[in-house]
């Protein structure tokens, strides 16, 4: 098939005027609070190339001729490369939703809030519309310090302790669970069916990291004056997470967090297919054509390149949550 592309540079289509001269298009997704990315070099031989200002947006299409566009993104200019022999502009750009201000340090004290309260607040003061899921947003937490942190660090901790993804996108928070494949209202999404040929690259490793069996979690009880315990999964080994929560609920939460961290990640698996715009981070593939690779994985960072040799895709992939590849 062909490949082809479409930019769009501050709402003008740019695309007939750069096509010989793009030497490579990239686009990157990753799973968490990286910002998605995006790369395109320019052949600049005559010098004739004006260099875009920074903060300029661009839109970004990838496809084949034969079956269309796919929309990548919009993004953000970032610091433009002048470079050569031979003479190349390399102009980067960074998701567009990434504000400055999501990361610009402050001192807060929550209490008494939910994971709902914490996001759809933070969301408010970004200008950014809150999607959460309604498993991880009814979690109540007593009481949490945000300390010289940002609002993308603070919402970072947060999801890492509750094995969730809080990452802004479009004019979107999104504060959704890891590895599940589900919008932020809960609906499974369809994983994306990829056949691996004879052209195709993979390389699967089984970790067969995951021991645990059970994970056990503590919180301190003020009736009781003691500590007690909560455990998620069951037999030995059993992982013990260290220190104590408030509240019951909380211990829970954490130890099932954990779990399904333990428990996904035992197999790793990478794939060089041709280009397919659909493959985004948090995603779930239903790998075929090789069988000791068949079954779903779930996309941890996507790589979607368009140069002279093709359109291709290069992904990296993990068993998803509840779903052992280990060897052993």
């Amino acid at each position: 098939m062909t490949p082809k592309f479409k930019i769009i540079a501050d709402s003008k289509d740019v695309t007939a005027k750069i096509a010989d001269r793009l030497i490579r298009l990239s686009v990157t997704d990753e799973a968490g609070q990286e910002s998605d990315a995006v790369e395109i070099e320019l052949d600049d031989r005559d010098e004739l190339l004006e260099i875009p200002p920074e903060g300029a947006e661009l839109e970004i299409y990838m496809g084949h001729q034969e079956t269309g566009l796919h929309r990548m993104g919009l993004f953000t200019v970032g610091d433009v490369v002048v470079s050569g022999p031979p003479d190349t502009l390399t102009i980067p750009g960074h998701a567009a939703n990434m504000r400055k201000s999501l990361k610009a340090k402050k001192d807060k004290s929550w209490d008494q809030v939910s994971i709902s309260d914490i996001v759809a607040t933070i969301a408010a003061d970004h200008g950014l519309t809150p999607a959460i899921s309604d498993e991880l947003g009814k979690i109540a937490i007593p009481h949490i310090d945000q300390t010289a942190e940002s609002d993308l660090h603070f919402l970072t901790r947060i999801a890492d302790d509750f094995d969730a993804v809080a990452k802004p996108i479009e004019n979107r928070l999104l504060f959704i669970p890891r590895g599940l494949a589900k919008s932020a209202s809960g609906k499974q999404l369809p994983a994306i069916p990829i056949r691996i040929t004879d052209n195709d690259r993979y390389r699967m490793v089984g970790t067969g990291r995951n021991k645990y069996k059970s994970v056990k979690a503590f919180w301190h009880s003020l009736d009781e004056g003691e500590r007690m315990q909560v455990t998620v999964g069951s037999g030995k080994p059993c992982h013990c997470i260290p220190g104590s929560y408030s509240t019951p609920a909380l211990a829970r939460a954490a130890a099932q967090a954990k779990f399904n961290q333990l428990e996904r990640g035992t197999g790793e698996l990478s794939l060089s297919v041709g280009g397919n715009g659909q493959v985004a981070a948090e995603r779930l593939l239903s790998v075929f054509g090789k069988k000791k690779i068949t079954g779903e994985w779930a996309v941890k960072r996507v790589e979607h390149s368009l140069d002279d040799q093709g359109y291709f895709s290069h992904i990296e992939c993990e068993t998803p949550t509840g779903q052992n590849k280990g060897l052993v």
